[in-house]
């Protein structure tokens, strides 16, 4: 089942996913960012409104399929390319979530996040195999899996851009620029913040 998240039945019910703000090196962060620059070279901004992660990993071999899973899974990844003809790329979105702060389409910008932090797994960890993720994992695999994704899915200098003009334009109501930034993006108002502090912590700002 390839995925529409806007369409599918992901509705039912909500978790909460979003991991906390992590004590990732910067160096590390600098590496990453130079690894999603490389995915992105040929993306053209003005044209695009915001990353089609779903095609993006579609393109690299992957299905994208919704699971209703236990409640303490965010997603999985399952790779076997023992046939190197016909590799077999999945992952799984769980189709279970909650929205405590009642935020405007959450289940797609959560089942963007989880794709994109699936897909981090498998550029940044080429051994993974099989992975189940869960909520509020601090190893450091999930730490830059999930910097892969707000990398992907905000990328920086892009980033940086939009927010600079939405602070100028609302005289820097930071609650307004989240909230304009969570929409053009697809991610939620929390992944939108810790960009933000990214760009602080990388002296884009």
């Amino acid at each position: 089942m390839i995925v529409n998240f806007k369409n599918s039945a992901l509705k039912k019910r909500c978790i909460f996913m979003d991991l906390e703000s992590s004590s990732l090196p910067k160096q590390r962060k600098e590496q990453i960012e130079k690894i999603v620059d490389g995915f992105l070279s040929d993306v053209d901004f003005k044209k695009v409104p915001y990353i089609d992660i779903v095609s993006m990993v579609q393109k690299d071999g992957f299905v994208v399929e919704t699971h209703e899973m236990d409640i303490e899974t965010t997603g999985c990844l399952f790779i076997d390319e023992t046939d190197t003809d016909n590799p077999s790329r999945t992952i799984w979105v769980n189709t279970i979530f909650k929205n405590p702060d009642n935020e405007e389409d959450v289940v797609f910008k959560k089942s963007r996040f989880i794709t994109a932090h699936e897909y981090g797994h498998y550029k940044l960890h080429q051994t993974l195999r099989a992975h189940r993720d869960t909520y509020h994992r601090k190893e450091q695999i999930e730490l830059e899996a999930d910097y892969f994704a707000r990398s992907i899915l905000m990328p920086l200098e892009y980033f940086r851009t939009c927010y600079e003009t939405l602070r100028n334009f609302s005289s820097n109501d930071e609650k307004f620029v989240t909230t304009m930034l969570s929409k053009f993006f697809k991610v939620t108002k929390n992944k939108v913040n810790l960009r933000i502090k990214d760009l602080d912590e990388l002296k884009c700002i």
